[in-house]
């Protein structure tokens, strides 16, 4: 009966932790570890991007976070790929001389 009534409570309440009496929602949590994860990534890939260009007189001529991710893995730019390529949005601009890096919303 205890387990039942714990089942209930727990599926009334959705994703929810309770750390020293607070109540913590963890789906916002992992969001936000996300979201810090996503920007730190693309804060690097910022800069391996202006390595590349270093060495190439161009940003890569790709379009898309993955596309990137597997021209700067090949190129030995990077040695481990983001979990999830795809939410970088990368676009070359003015033939190669400059390029938009976003996350995907």
């Amino acid at each position: 009966m205890t387990q039942l009534l714990s089942t209930m409570i727990a599926s009334a309440l959705g994703s929810a932790l309770l750390v020293n009496g607070v109540l913590i929602h963890t789906d916002d949590a992992i969001n936000q570890a996300k979201a810090s994860v996503n920007g730190a990534n693309m804060h690097q890939l910022a800069t391996v991007v202006e390595l590349y260009y270093s060495d190439h007189d161009e940003y890569p001529n790709v379009s898309g976070g993955e596309a990137l991710i597997d021209t700067l893995e090949s190129g030995g730019y990077i040695r481990n790929r983001p979990l999830d390529p795809k939410v970088f949005n990368y676009e070359p601009k003015q033939n190669g001389q400059d390029y938009s890096l976003t996350l995907a919303e």
